[in-house]
C-alpha cells in the first residue's frame, strides 16, 4: 500500500508549522523551471531523482502535475513561499495552451440553423383529434390518460 503525502511535497513540519525541506523545495523550483523553459511532463518525470513518496523513487506525469497546480508553493495558507507568483501563472498558462483536450471553442456569432417552414392544410382527421384534445381539456374533469393518447396519436 502507497503512503500518501500528508504534508505537500517540499515542505516539512517543525514544531508545530510548515517548513522548507531544502532537498525538495529545490526540486520544485527545478520541476517550475524546466515547464517553463519547455520541457514536457513526462520528461521532467523521468528526470526526477528525489522520490515523492517515501518508498516510491519514481515520478509519473501526475504527479508533477500536482506541483504545477499547487498554490501553496507560491506562499498560500501559512505556506513558505518556494516559486514566484509570476512563475507559478506562466506555468499554469504554458499548461493550459499545452492541454490536449480543449472544449470546443465559441463562435464569434452563433450559428442560427435555417427552418424550413412548409404550409400545409390539416386533414380532417388531424383536425377531428384537435377538436376532441381542445374539448377534453376544457370539461371540467378532463381525462388525461384519453387527452395523453390523443396528443401522441
Amino acid at each position: 500500500m502507497l503512503k500518501n503525502r500528508s504534508i505537500p511535497f517540499g515542505y516539512r513540519m517543525t514544531n508545530g508549522k510548515y517548513a522548507l525541506n531544502a532537498s525538495e523545495a529545490e526540486a520544485v523550483r527545478k520541476i517550475f523551471a524546466d515547464y517553463i523553459s519547455g520541457k514536457s511532463l513526462r520528461i521532467i518525470a523521468t528526470e526526477m531523482e528525489i522520490p515523492y513518496n517515501v518508498g516510491k523513487n519514481k515520478w509519473n506525469i501526475n504527479m508533477v502535475c500536482r506541483v504545477l497546480e499547487n498554490r501553496k508553493y507560491i506562499g498560500e495558507n501559512s505556506y513558505p513561499q518556494i516559486i514566484t507568483v509570476k512563475d507559478f501563472e506562466q506555468a499554469a498558462r504554458i499548461k493550459a495552451e499545452r492541454n490536449t483536450y480543449r472544449k470546443p471553442a465559441l463562435q464569434n456569432k452563433p450559428r442560427r440553423q435555417e427552418i424550413m417552414i412548409t404550409e400545409y392544410e390539416p386533414t380532417d382527421e388531424i383536425q377531428r383529434m384537435t377538436n376532441e384534445i381542445n374539448r377534453l381539456l376544457d370539461s371540467e374533469n378532463p381525462d388525461k390518460i384519453k387527452v395523453e393518447a390523443l396528443i401522441i396519436k
